[in-house]
């Protein structure tokens, strides 16, 4: 190999390297603030026309897409909120301080059940992500960090399963279900992660320019939505598989 084929087979290689580096980092489309103090956590409602979002000081606010608040769960004061789903009848609230998760009648957001779930983890390293795994047909419910625990939960709330997803990311901040893939966010690595909802293999990854990112969600064409707490704004970003 002559000289100038090296050269050229060097450039080849770093500017393929540079390819790779830059479709793992993504950009935000837009960023938009909200009223909302120290929010922690945001769901699509099932309706896919506004947003659930909770917030450390233990509130639970719907806002439409934009996160203009639309309402707020007015009789309900939680404890370090930490986590939030909804789905066709109730919206979720995970209390990572008091280990509870909370069952709001969807219409009215008024409470109607809570149910203990005891963990002996560190005080600010306990619940801190809650989704709905339809590939299994159970719920998510996940620990931040030394260790990260993925529990399994049924119908009842009773854990079933028990996996240890330390390695994937120093913590986790959020969890979602999209397209038939569980999708985790991290706080620390500022990164997103694409997981088999089967397996729960790490599939891809992705670097996010957010402080502090604790919310992640999808809107119904695809966008992913990632809500910061030090910021105080909702990031909307393109799917980097659409």
């Amino acid at each position: 190999m002559t000289l100038l084929q090296k050269v050229l087979s060097v450039a080849l290689v770093f500017s393929c390297t540079c390819l790779f580096a830059q479709d793992l980092k993504l950009k935000p489309t837009e960023k938009l603030s909200i009223d909302i103090p120290e929010p922690s956590d945001v769901a699509l409602a099932h309706s896919g026309q506004s947003l659930f979002i909770v917030s450390d000081d233990g509130y639970l606010f719907e806002t439409d897409l934009k996160g203009k608040v639309l309402r707020k769960a007015e009789t309900y004061k939680g404890v370090d909120d930490e986590a939030v789903y909804a789905d066709e009848n109730y919206v979720y609230a995970v209390e990572e301080f008091s280990r509870t998760i909370k069952l709001f009648d969807l219409e009215t957001l008024t409470l109607q059940r809570t149910y203990e779930m005891p963990y002996h983890g560190g005080r600010n390293k306990s619940y801190e992500a809650f989704t709905f795994n339809k590939a299994r047909n159970r719920f998510l419910l996940i620990t931040e960090k030394d260790p990260t625990y993925l529990f399994e939960l049924d119908k009842s709330f009773e854990k079933i399963n028990t996996i240890d997803i330390s390695h994937i990311a120093r913590d986790i901040s959020a969890a979602t279900v999209y397209n038939g893939y569980v999708w985790l966010l991290s706080d620390e690595d500022r990164s997103i992660y694409k997981l088999n909802a089967e397996t729960y293999e790490v599939l891809s990854q992705w670097e996010i320019p957010v402080l502090n990112p604790e919310g992640l969600t999808f809107d119904t064409n695809g966008n992913i939505i990632v809500i910061s707490d030090a910021m105080r704004k909702i990031y909307y970003f393109n799917n980097p598989e659409n």
